[in-house]
């Protein structure tokens, strides 16, 4: 005979008491070790300064208006000229760990080409296919900076 299960005492347990009767001692169950679950292994992280090229080909096989979601931004002029994209969200927040990148930077060149208008934007982003670095040039507090990382292969 099979013993009970905890919800199968459990139940039993409520069942008596509602009837007035005292309830029995719970049987014991021999408690087995919790089943081991294996870890997947993690993810091997690019070197610092680095990204994969299966993950930067990932993003741009995504297409432009996938990543597009993942930052919102908004044109920057002064005095009536372009002076850049600022940055207003970037989410989701994982995907943009590690990445010195805030809301308020301006965004004005990546890989050293212009962004300005929507092709040129597209045609910085596609550039990557074939780039062995990516290179965004932004402001931030009227400073200028650049983000520099190598596009590396992954190691086996």
């Amino acid at each position: 005979m099979r013993s009970p299960s905890f919800i199968q005492a459990l139940f039993g347990t409520v069942l008596l008491v509602g009837c007035g009767a005292a309830p029995a001692p719970a049987p014991r169950v021999a408690s087995a070790p919790p089943p081991k679950v294996a870890k997947a292994p993690e993810a091997p992280r690019p070197p610092k300064g680095a990204l994969f090229r299966e993950d930067v080909d990932a993003v741009v096989d995504g297409g432009f208006p996938q990543f597009l979601q993942r930052v919102e931004v908004e044109p920057r002029l002064v005095e009536g000229q372009f002076r850049g994209w600022s940055i207003v969200n970037l989410s989701p927040r994982d995907f943009w760990s590690g990445v010195d990148l805030k809301p308020g930077d301006i965004v004005t060149r990546v890989n050293d080409l212009p962004i300005e208008r929507e092709t040129e934007a597209y045609d910085a982003f596609e550039s990557l296919k074939q780039a062995d670095t990516l290179r965004v040039s932004f402001q931030r507090d009227g400073l200028s900076h650049t983000l520099e990382y190598r596009i590396v292969q992954r190691s086996n």
